[in-house]
């Protein structure tokens, strides 16, 4: 009998608020006899936190050139990669070879700074995510345009990442540790603001001389970015 009221057709329930009741079983693919269930891989590697699970097994068991990587982001994480191996090797060694004390500083510098890195390479899976400094400057009362911060455009993250990694792997170690000093420091004027107070004349009270700081780079903003910065010169001088 119709009652011409709003309703479910599965379960004839008339509840708004409601939930079906009909039980309504996922349909299997005849076809598909793998056993295998549906969740990608994103999900399967997602920790607790929501966080990609980094697995440092299975490094690789020697270091490729670069141009044997098309994406920086893969060639970065292959460096990296080889050379927590290599640390992990030395460490189960004792650090056999270096003095006491090298052994005595990385001793304690290879957990932390696997954690650091595993930020590194989640980042590297989106690089965008790696460009996290300010794209403009407070703008102050100035009554001079140059004591006023500039914007110092800062060069891609990834690419200087590239560079440092590529030098060292060339053994162009001066190279890579100026390429980490650049992206650390950047190419700022002021990293700072500056203020001076000088005398205008006499007892006639003084004069305010300020230059603002120019805009902070990832390094300045980011502090998980220091982290696998600092770590990363870490494989650097493990190199």
């Amino acid at each position: 009998k119709e009652t011409k009221r709003w309703g479910y057709l599965c379960c004839k329930s008339t509840e708004k608020n409601g939930e079906c009741t009909v039980k309504v079983e996922k349909v299997k693919n005849p076809d598909d006899s793998s056993g295998l269930d549906d969740s990608t891989d994103s999900e399967a590697n997602l920790g607790t936190d929501g966080l990609e699970i980094i697995d440092w097994k299975n490094p690789p068991p020697e270091l490729l050139p670069r141009e044997k990587f098309k994406k920086a982001p893969e060639w970065i994480e292959h460096f990296v990669r080889y050379y927590i191996g290599i640390w992990e090797k030395k460490a189960d060694d004792g650090y056999a070879g270096f003095g006491h004390m090298e052994a005595q500083t990385l001793k304690p510098l290879l957990k932390d700074s696997m954690k650091a890195l595993e930020i590194l390479i989640r980042r590297l899976h989106n690089p965008k995510e790696l460009d996290r400094g300010e794209k403009e400057v407070r703008k102050g009362r100035e009554t001079r345009a140059g004591m006023e911060g500039r914007v110092q455009k800062e060069k891609s993250v990834l690419l200087q990442l590239d560079e440092i990694t590529t030098n060292s792997s060339n053994m162009d170690y001066l190279a890579a540790r100026a390429g980490y000093m650049k992206l650390t420091l950047g190419n700022k004027t002021w990293n700072s603001t500056f203020v001076a107070h000088v005398a205008a004349c006499t007892m006639k009270g003084a004069r305010e001389y300020r230059r603002n700081r120019d805009n902070f780079n990832t390094y300045d903003m980011d502090p998980d970015s220091q982290k696998y910065m600092h770590a990363l010169l870490k494989l650097v001088q493990l190199a």
